[in-house]
């Protein structure tokens, strides 16, 4: 999993922890199909290691969408060594649709029902020069990064098909994101939503704080529906971040990011309510 909260609700990333002398008490603030909250116990793992890669683990509840398919060693796991050339500071923007991964350590037993020598453990090998590797992010954990000012230096962002790009050439804050640099480009766009209109279409138009040309995120009705945005979300003073196209209309010369699927996120985070009842 990529990010935890403590008791007030504040969200933490496995960087931000590193500088804490002393971490609080973690939970899982990651989504069940029915919309509540998992609210697992979460632990920190290997944060010193020079190994293994530090990570957020938990026993989440059926369902949650931060479980990945990470698994810990079982009895009859011996495992072996995996070695990898070395890797270059790259994170592949994972969607919510594309599934589970295999843990930021890269171990993963395809099956659980057979225990054996197949957990891997990688170890770098300098001889083998640089593989193209990446580890998983989600588009919320990248805002998280971003506010926290934790953006690693000589970042490499790769999103789907398209080739590994330098994130300051691929990140955007709203306040830069000028149309005559970014018309027609696809970008990483982030800000803080000051306004939200609805569209013609029924679609949702956010207005960003001290926005570049005025520019806007269109977050269509695709989107709407995968985040549970409907009449009675308050979506103002959120921070947003979207990837897509930076287009500008033909008809009324406005300028915004046309939001690819899934690749949208706020901090914080939208929950669905609670049913009642549950």
């Amino acid at each position: 999993m990529d990010v935890a909260r403590d008791d007030a609700g504040d969200l933490f990333t496995i960087e931000m922890i590193r500088d804490e002398a002393s971490p609080p008490p973690l939970w899982c603030p990651g989504e069940l199909p029915a919309g509540d909250e998992c609210g697992a116990k979460v632990q920190i793992k290997a944060l010193h290691s020079k190994v293994m890669s530090a990570h957020f683990a938990a026993h989440h509840e059926p369902g949650c969408d931060s479980a990945s398919g990470h698994s810990d060693d079982q009895p009859g796991d011996a495992g072996h060594q995996v070695d990898q050339g070395l890797r270059p500071v790259r994170w592949k923007m994972r969607l919510p649709d594309d599934g589970a991964s295999q843990g930021p350590d890269g171990r993963h037993r395809p099956d659980d029902k057979k225990p054996g020598n197949k957990t891997r453990r990688r170890r770098a090998d300098a001889s083998r020069g640089f593989e193209d590797t990446a580890d998983d992010r989600l588009f919320s954990t990248l805002l998280m990064n971003i506010l926290a000012k934790k953006i690693p230096a000589n970042l490499e962002i790769v999103i789907g098909t398209i080739a590994p790009q330098a994130a300051a050439d691929l990140i955007v804050e709203a306040a830069d994101a000028d149309e005559t640099t970014y018309k027609d480009r696809s970008i990483i766009l982030w800000g803080q939503v000051k306004e939200v209109r609805t569209t013609g279409y029924g679609s949702l138009l956010l207005k960003l704080r001290r926005a570049a040309d005025d520019v806007a995120i269109l977050v269509d009705k695709t989107n709407m529906y995968r985040l549970g945005i409907d009449d009675s979300t308050n979506l103002t003073g959120r921070h947003v971040i979207a990837f897509g196209k930076y287009v500008v209309s033909d008809t009324s010369g406005r300028a915004h990011l046309r939001v690819e699927n899934s690749a949208l996120a706020f901090n914080p985070r939208l929950r669905r309510p609670k049913k009642k009842g549950a």
